[in-house]
């Protein structure tokens, strides 16, 4: 957290983090809103959170949402520490920890552009009206991950302002005020979705994270034995590195 970040309004300062902080993955959600909401961006534009998207008689839920009048852009925090890994094609990431420990997670940029797909289908836009933004949090390094392109972006929160700023520089203005103002009538109402459509989210979730079918690839999961004991894996292995603690 820098102190030159904070006097900017870029970054929350402690008193506001301790007030706003329940867990890591909420912070940073959380702090990528405020860099994007404390007047940080030139131009008229609208943020939104924890958007609940149909997607295939289900929902899909979308962190940030950021419509600007030069461009739609859909953020994925990932506020993990350690080292990251990972390819534009595969199927799962690595989070590796300085004790060996290592974390196996979904490619973020296939889950952002899974969000990707349910948004355009939701506004009758092409995908290419969207950019993928992957925002990971200051603890960890990008160790080995795709290299940023005009459509899907990976970086640290630290840098996020400054990328978004350089490429709005260089866009034209596409979306007029009235434009922008249809979209949030639009999506407003997913943001504010019922308890119930929240609890058949987290319960469809649940579902395929506790079945015996793999939620990345499909295939079967099984009981494997490992150097810290059982576990369950994916039939899939190596091309699926999914696995689970077993429930005691």
């Amino acid at each position: 957290m820098g102190l030159l970040a904070i006097l900017k309004g870029e970054q929350p300062g402690l008193f506001t983090t301790l007030l706003n902080y329940k867990n890591a993955g909420q912070f940073g959600e959380f702090a990528t809103e405020y860099a994007l909401k404390n007047n940080n961006l030139k131009g008229e534009y609208i943020v939104l959170k924890n958007a609940y998207v149909p997607l295939k008689n289900k929902t899909t839920e979308i962190d940030l949402l950021m419509i600007h009048e030069k461009g739609i852009f859909v953020f994925e925090s990932k506020n993990y520490s350690g080292y990251i890994f990972g390819e534009a094609d595969e199927l799962n990431w690595v989070q590796k920890m300085s004790n060996g420990n290592k974390h196996i997670f979904y490619n973020p940029i296939k889950q952002n552009n899974t969000h990707i797909m349910a948004l355009a289908d939701y506004l009758s836009l092409p995908n290419r009206a969207f950019t993928s933004y992957i925002i990971f949090s200051e603890r960890c390094t990008l160790k080995k991950v795709p290299k940023s392109t005009n459509k899907i972006v990976i970086l640290s929160i630290n840098k996020m302002l400054r990328t978004l700023r350089k490429t709005l520089k260089k866009r034209d203005i596409i979306y007029t005020k009235e434009q922008i103002k249809q979209f949030e009538k639009q999506l407003k109402p997913l943001t504010k979705v019922s308890k119930d459509i929240k609890k058949q989210h987290i319960d469809n979730i649940k579902k395929r994270y506790e079945s015996k079918v793999c939620p990345f690839c499909g295939k079967k999961l099984i009981k494997r034995n490992g150097k810290y004991g059982e576990f369950i894996g994916c039939t899939g292995y190596p091309e699926c590195k999914y696995t689970r603690k077993i429930d005691k």
